[in-house]
């Protein structure tokens, strides 16, 4: 008889996280919306301020502490929409239509305001410090600051404006509307970084040339989410102008700019939740310490963030949290039921099939004639090869010979000053690395290049999407390996340090990783920079073998930079030799080896004369 699946009673792991989703959302309405029962009109009329304060500051998380996008925009673009409806209400008139043209105008003015920076910033091709974007942000501030203190009458001037009619609420009927609007923004932000698009974003903010270089087009990431984001800003500034029936110069000015960032930094980056408590307790208690320590209140908010930043970096909440869990490990109690389920904790993989390939022997990449200048200094000169599927070719080469300069000009189109590359019968152009990767590339970089805060599944759940931008509200456990990337998965350990973050890891497992990532992208050409550096014999001797299997298996073509001749000799196809940018030998191992030229130029005089 055959078997048959019987229903189980145990809730699958997807049930426990939307039970336990739903028991933390129940939990937040209460604590947020129950006040409103009790607290009377002034209390409640603070506490809907600090609301849309909370919101400024978790959507400021988003952009900064998950993205890594230091901005001062953030006033300036709640700002906006603060100013768009006083003055609609007040020039045009107050109504349900005129608030949705303001809404309207806010949102797309601010939006394209932030897409105009982040095409200035972020497709930038030479590298652009985070400073930057702060400091072209903090311009914005000032400049809007200054155009509605000196915009006459259409803004108010150094008064504002105010006593505008908006729609007739009362106290609680405001509180509870702000309370669902700070709910929605929050568990949305929640579930957007909880999500696999939120990974990506983490992964940006880790290490934006590892993500380039695996496909992700971060430029256009970048862009839209400080776009989305600031356009949401733009909209809270709406509503709160309806509530407040008063907007100023100080809503663009240097304290709310800075403030929003302080409450970032105190509630803890990356965890929305305490950016957005950070808000609503200042902006809670400054009325009242304000007048009872008028003098010292604002020294000791500064002295706050100090000491935060000095001796809680990752923030208040975090730190509490901490504290909660070590309380409750003592007493033999464990976070389990608070914890937040990570859909990556899975710590399997699946293997997919090989895709189909040409056969070996098919030329792959072609250069021809490519040079490199910096300056006045030559660092390539007309350097032209093939490289065939099937075959394991090594650079080698004094240092300062132009190996790693090469291997730059085939994996970015921009780093070559002439000569034409073709991968796979395409030219590289002058286009980027996530381009290029498109066509067959993958490139290991010499210090392993990773993703330090994701677990080392998250980082080979991200290289397998090569570049696709993943779902925005939900997050997938399953990862599907490359048969290349699931060996070295295997072979080297990795496995075993599936859950653990990238950093904690050791040096050889950092170096495997970063072999698996490149090989999850199923390049044609597999450029490898020193894979092996700092590595044990046997680390050393099990690469070795995993590449060898790579090429006779995978039919990859592999292009190797290594210091270690011996090494070099054991599994190399073919050698090349660079000496000043020139390639001064090209064939065999033994060919190579025994070229006068390169016990001159490589292997040095002395040793020449030792091996007489």
């Amino acid at each position: 008889m055959p078997a048959v699946d019987l229903p189980s009673d145990t809730p699958s792991p997807a049930q426990r996280r939307v039970s336990r989703s739903q028991i933390w959302a129940a939990f937040a309405s209460f604590l947020v919306l129950a006040p409103s029962l009790v607290l009377g009109g002034y209390s409640s009329g603070l506490l809907v301020q600090a609301f849309i304060f909370g919101v400024v500051a978790l959507t400021t998380d988003v952009i900064w502490g998950y993205s890594g996008i230091l901005t001062f925009a953030s006033a300036a673009m709640f700002g906006t929409g603060a100013y768009a409806l006083g003055m609609l209400f007040v020039h045009v008139s107050p109504s349900p239509a005129t608030a949705a043209a303001a809404l309207a105008v806010a949102m797309i003015a601010a939006g394209l305001l932030s897409a105009l920076i982040g095409w200035l910033a972020f497709y930038s091709r030479t590298k652009v410090s985070e400073f930057y974007v702060a400091v072209v942000t903090l311009g914005v501030s000032v400049l809007f600051g200054q155009a509605v203190l000196y915009g006459g009458a259409a803004t108010g001037g150094s008064n504002g404006l105010s006593g505008f009619t908006t729609f007739s609420l009362n106290n609680r009927s405001w509180y509870v509307i702000a309370g669902i609007g700070l709910l929605a923004f929050g568990g949305a932000a929640l579930r957007i970084v909880g999500s696999d698009f939120g990974l990506v974003l983490r992964a940006i903010r880790d290490n934006e040339a590892r993500c380039r270089y695996i496909g992700i087009r971060t430029p256009l990431i970048k862009t839209a989410v400080f776009s989305v984001c600031n356009a949401l800003l733009a909209a809270v500034g709406v509503f709160y102008s309806l509530y407040t029936t008063v907007v100023a110069p100080s809503l663009f000015g240097m304290t709310l700019a800075t403030n929003v960032l302080i409450w970032v930094i105190l509630g803890g980056r990356a965890t929305i939740i305490g950016p957005a408590l950070a808000a609503i307790l200042i902006t809670v208690a400054t009325p009242q310490l304000t007048t009872t320590i008028p003098l010292y209140w604002q020294g000791l908010l500064g002295l706050t963030f100090v000491l935060v930043v000095l001796f809680l970096p990752r923030g208040v909440l975090p730190a509490i949290w901490d504290g909660i869990k070590s309380a409750l490990s003592v007493v033999g109690l464990n976070t389990t039921f608070m914890a937040k389920t990570d859909a990556s904790a899975d710590t399997s993989f699946e293997t997919c099939p090989p895709a189909l390939s040409s056969v070996a022997g098919q030329t792959v990449l072609d250069l021809s004639n490519v040079s490199k200048r910096f300056g006045s200094f030559q660092a390539l000169t007309n350097v032209s090869l093939t490289v065939q599927r099937g075959e394991l070719l090594s650079i080698v080469g004094p240092n300062g010979a132009g190996k790693t300069s090469l291997v730059k000009c085939i994996s970015d189109g921009d780093e070559r000053s002439s000569g034409s590359i073709l991968v796979g019968g395409k030219s590289i152009e002058h286009n980027p690395p996530e381009v290029i990767m498109g066509l067959g590339v993958g490139r290991k970089f010499q210090a392993a290049s990773i993703f330090e805060t994701l677990t080392v599944g998250e980082c080979l759940k991200i290289a397998t999407w090569k570049g696709k931008v993943p779902s925005v509200w939900n997050r997938h456990s399953k990862v599907i390996l490359p048969r290349g990337a699931a060996e070295v998965a295997e072979t080297l350990g990795l496995k075993h340090v599936w859950n653990t973050p990238a950093k904690d890891i050791s040096h050889g497992q950092r170096q495997a990783l970063e072999l698996a990532m490149v090989l999850a992208l199923e390049p044609s050409v597999l450029i490898l920079d020193e894979p092996t550096a700092g590595l044990t014999t046997h680390e050393r001797s099990m690469v070795g073998d995993v590449l060898t299997r790579l090429v006779t298996t995978g039919q990859l073509a592999i292009i190797l930079i290594e210091h270690d001749f011996e090494f070099v000799k054991r599994i190399s196809t073919r050698i090349i030799v660079l000496v000043n940018g020139q390639l001064v030998a090209n064939g065999t191992v033994e060919e190579v080896s025994n070229s006068e030229i390169v016990r001159d130029a490589y292997l040095g005089r002395s040793h020449k004369e030792s091996m007489k």
